[in-house]
Parts: structure tokens; C-alpha cells; sequence
């Protein structure tokens, strides 16, 4: 099973031509105490000439500190047109967990602050949401609150919505589903698929190993100022 799924990750990856990178993900609420996990992330992207890919990397530690607080930072880098690494972010996180464990739907916030080479450059608060639905589907929303704090191109508090609806196959050890991103404006005027960014797309995770998971997924834009696609691989190891 395992060597057919990477084979088919592998011509999933290299179909068709990606113009940017985007390694951010539809994160979940929920927090165990025992969360500890380090996760790989890369997106390639073709160049301007469409001659050679470019990398976008992370890389995240996380460990939960109670049975609802998880703290990670994450680490990011970018490859520039000249072929070289470049730190792109270095971000700081934390997960509350807000309701109890037995609830269908669970809420929870996330707290972020990002960190480039010159300084502070953005805080966030996200309100998650989740469902556990029948069937072993799942639904997820999040809405993302982003306020610039220096060199700002934008005084007003920024929104985008991340969505997840997805199913388990108990039988295959995988799921699939689908996710979206959307800018939706900002405290000035409240866009949706209205000149800003929105993108969908498919994904599948499936446990290579007990303690290892891969996400596979493409997005592709819904509007005008998206981008046409994009391609991204998770590699999270649980300890």
C-alpha cells in the first residue's frame, strides 16, 4: 500500500506546472497532552522562464505543555530566482483548546507572531473551528485575524477563512479531502472572490509509519489575483 501511494504521490507532484508556494495548513482545535511532533514541510514552485523549481520550506516543533495549551515555533525559508536559501520567517504559536474533549464540535484560538530578519512583522488571532460528522467526515473553518506591526502596507485588521471538509477511510489508513483559502478583506471593506486571493484543492494523508503521517495537496485559484496552482508535501513525525 505504502509503495503505491508514493508512487502515486510522485506523479500527483510533477503533472502539471505550479506558480507559487503556500505551506500553511487547515489546522485543528484540539490539543492531547501527550502532543509532541516534528513536521517537514516543502512546496516547489516553477520559475518566471518555467525552466527550474524553487523551494519553500518549514520546518515546526511542537509540544503541549496540558491537555489544551500547545505551544510550536515554526521555521521557514524560501529560495530566491539566484538559487539561494534565504530565512523567510521565523514564527512563534500557541493553541488553546476551549471546549471539552467529548463535543462534536470542538473551538479553539490560535495566537501567532511572526519574526523577519528586521523585526516584528505581524500578529495573528484565529478562531478554529471543527466538526466530527457522521460517516467519519470531518469539517473544519478558521477565521484569521492579522494585524501588520511594522513597515505596515495595511493599518486595518486583515482577514482570510481556511476551510476543511474531509473523510477517513479506516480500512485504507488515509483520508481525503478538500481545502480552501480565502482572502476576505480587511476592516476597510469585507472582500469574498472579489479581487483578493482564493484558492482550493484536493489532498490525501495517510500513515507511512505508527508515528510518521504525509499530506499530499494541490490549491488552485478561484479568482484572477490567485494563483493558477500550487503543490505542497507534509512529513510530521510524532514522538
Amino acid at each position: 500500500m505504502n509503495r503505491f501511494l508514493l508512487g502515486a504521490i510522485a506523479s500527483f507532484l510533477f503533472a502539471s506546472p505550479v506558480f507559487a508556494q503556500n505551506v500553511t495548513g487547515v489546522f485543528s482545535p484540539t490539543v492531547s497532552e501527550d502532543d509532541h511532533a516534528l513536521e517537514y514541510r516543502a512546496a516547489g514552485v516553477l520559475d518566471a522562464d518555467g525552466d527550474n523549481f524553487l523551494w519553500a520550506q518549514r520546518l515546526h516543533y511542537e509540544r503541549a505543555i496540558s491537555d489544551n495549551f500547545r505551544p510550536r515555533i515554526v521555521v521557514a525559508t524560501e529560495e530566491t530566482a539566484s538559487n539561494e536559501i534565504a530565512l523567510d520567517f521565523i514564527r512563534l504559536e500557541a493553541v488553546w483548546q476551549m471546549t471539552p474533549d467529548e463535543k462534536s464540535h470542538q473551538m479553539g484560538m490560535r495566537f501567532e507572531a511572526r519574526y523577519r530578519e528586521d523585526g516584528p512583522e505581524e500578529i495573528r488571532a484565529n478562531f478554529i473551528n471543527q466538526w466530527q460528522l457522521p460517516n467519519h467526515w470531518r469539517a473544519r473553518a478558521i477565521l484569521m485575524n492579522t494585524l501588520q506591526v511594522a513597515e505596515r502596507t495595511n493599518d486595518e485588521l486583515q482577514f482570510q477563512g481556511r476551510f476543511e471538509l474531509s473523510r477517513k477511510l479506516p480500512d485504507q489508513g488515509m483520508r481525503l479531502g478538500l481545502h480552501s483559502y480565502v482572502e476576505l478583506g480587511d476592516t476597510s471593506e469585507i472582500k469574498i472572490f472579489n479581487g483578493d486571493e482564493a484558492e482550493i484543492g484536493p489532498f490525501v494523508s495517510f500513515d507511512l509509519t505508527e508515528k510518521v503521517n504525509v499530506y499530499v495537496g494541490t490549491l488552485h485559484g478561484l479568482t484572477s489575483a490567485s494563483d493558477d496552482n500550487q503543490v505542497r508535501i507534509f512529513i510530521d513525525r510524532a514522538f
